[in-house]
């Protein structure tokens, strides 16, 4: 791997720019109105924003909701759910001061440059392909493991991201071995866990439980998640964050900014990245924001109004709001097989369908009829659950709500990029501030491209033998075309992309990656007019 490919995924990393870095300066433009390009020369092109308010996109005027048939696609496995499992592991403290946490990552730092010289050496010597860089080596991928576990916070979210990224990004070892860290993390020492719960629930807390198993059955990057009974029977998960770990996360992305300029290029944008990811650490470490997301998503998915599919198929835990604090979140326990336990070996096509279409539908609902998204692509988010016939959704502390004068020309841009109209996405994506109306050639080129391929499942030209729309997300390769474009984008873009689209598209790019790895073959194009009907619709109540 280039360095440019390194310095681009670094860029990336929790924003949402990794695979869809490109589709960050992806466009979001409109096909319903805007200007035209003039002649497409490599010297740049000035682009001329004249919206025609008025004019009306009469291909969808007929409202008219369209509905899958749905009845092909189920969970066809009968598997029973998985035992509760235990992180067996005395925990290990977390470094708590901004001292010892720069320590760490300078720690990390001298020890993957290192690293990356021997390896480097051992290639050279050997002329051993060097498709991926020396940085992505074995030993480098055990550092950042070893490391970003006991740090946890801010710097285990880098290690999550990067262990969800697709193959053609990184090397499948090195993503094998950074696995652990999405999995889990190193829990908090026992004497940290009893001075929280007492902090945060009294000293009296455990008389609030029939039974508290103190031994987690999941740490991740905030906090750890154990297993109780309430003294009226009813199994609850209790999330106990790390002591510190909110103090810590600003001054670890000012670490992370300091280390990634010196390999990440000026047109990355780093500091406004990571700005972001900041903002949205911060709000993930206050429960009570996490309380209030997983309600609202709840309430969203037992409305009348959402789609018939959702309400059926995706399950959101109950909280239980007087057990829940800052730093405490209780909720409904629920079990299952997180989606990165399915594959083409172990589930059969119509359970890997039905899984991926629930993901994409629920994907759409979020965006333009929720107009509030669930951020985080994590697969542990995802649990399906066999036996009851749904996928749980757990997590919810990345949310982000989005305006409607934000969320209007993006859903045209998309809109623009199913009809595969160029000059309609290019139009949308200076109106939302993606160009300047300055760019070259290549960078317009790249740039529709890239939306056009992420519009692509939801297109009528993909149909399988029996003349049916079908689209093969593991055989049309998205994340690996969209990455090819991602350097001339980088090299060519001349202003960062929209602030909201940073974890908008982290979560698009980890949906289409859970789809491929599932080797999904589905009809999304049904799911688009459905959406698309109901959010037109929606467009002519704000006129």
């Amino acid at each position: 791997m280039s360095n440019n490919r390194w310095s681009d995924l670094i860029t990336v990393l929790y924003s949402g720019k990794n695979v869809i870095q490109s589709m960050m300066n992806k466009p979001v433009g409109s096909n319903q109105f805007i200007s035209k390009f003039n002649n497409h020369n490599t010297a740049s092109t000035k682009l001329d924003l004249n919206i025609d308010k008025n004019k009306n996109n009469d291909k969808n005027s007929g409202f008219q909701l369209i509905l899958d048939d749905d009845s092909g696609l189920q969970l066809t496995d009968d598997q029973k759910n998985p035992e509760i499992t235990y992180i067996k592991s005395k925990g290990y403290a977390i470094p708590s001061s901004q001292t010892s946490r720069f320590l760490h990552f300078s720690k990390l730092a001298l020890g993957m440059g290192v690293g990356f010289l021997g390896e480097y050496t051992k290639r050279s010597l050997s002329a051993q392909d060097q498709q991926h860089s020396s940085m992505f080596s074995d030993s480098n991928a055990e550092r950042m493991a070893d490391s970003f576990s006991r740090m946890r916070g801010a710097a285990l979210k880098v290690g999550q991201v990067l262990s969800i990224q697709d193959e053609n990004l990184l090397p499948p070892k090195f993503v094998e071995i950074l696995e652990k860290v999405r999995k889990s993390a190193n829990p908090m020492p026992r004497d940290q866990l009893m001075a929280t719960m007492e902090e945060e629930l009294g000293e009296k807390w455990r008389e609030n439980f029939e039974v508290f198993e103190e031994e987690p059955v999941a740490a991740a990057s905030i906090g750890q998640v154990h297993r109780a009974v309430l003294k009226d029977g009813m199994v609850v998960a209790v999330k106990v964050q790390y002591p510190g770990v909110a103090d810590s996360i600003s001054s670890d992305i000012r670490n992370l900014i300091g280390l990634l300029k010196m390999v990440v290029p000026e047109t990355a944008f780093i500091d406004k990245s990571l700005e972001s990811a900041r903002k949205e650490l911060l709000l993930e470490t206050n429960y009570l924001n996490e309380s209030e997301n997983q309600r609202m998503f709840k309430k969203f998915l037992e409305s009348s109004d959402v789609h018939p599919s959702l309400s059926k198929n995706m399950y959101v835990p109950e909280v239980i709001e007087r057990l829940t604090t800052r730093r405490i979140l209780t909720t409904e326990f629920v079990q299952g097989v997180a989606i990165d336990k399915i594959n083409d070996q172990t589930h059969s096509q119509s359970s890997r369908d039905w899984i991926s279409k629930n993901i994409i539908n629920l994907c759409l609902a979020e965006l333009f009829e929720f107009n509030m998204m669930q951020t985080d692509p994590n697969w542990t988010n995802f649990v399906v659950d066999f036996e009851k016939k749904r996928i749980n959704l757990l997590d919810f502390g990345a949310c982000r709500r989005y305006d409607m004068s934000f969320l209007k020309d993006y859903f045209k841009s998309i809109e623009a990029g199913v009809e595969r109209d160029k000059q309609s996405v290019l139009d949308y994506s200076l109106s939302l501030g993606y160009l300047t109306g300055d760019e070259n050639s290549l960078m317009l080129d790249a740039h529709s491209e890239s939306v056009m391929i992420l519009a692509e499942p939801f297109s009528k030209r993909y149909y399988n033998e029996q003349g049916i729309s079908k689209y093969a997300f593991n055989d049309q390769q998205i994340s690996k075309r969209i990455g090819k474009l991602i350097p001339v984008m980088l090299k060519n873009r001349l202003k960062p992309p929209p602030e909201e689209t940073y974890s908008l598209h982290r979560k698009l790019s980890g949906c289409y990656l859970v789809c491929s790895k599932l080797k999904a073959n589905i009809n999304c194009t049904n799911l688009w007019k459905y959406y698309q009907a109901k959010f037109n619709e929606k467009l002519k109540d704000i006129k």
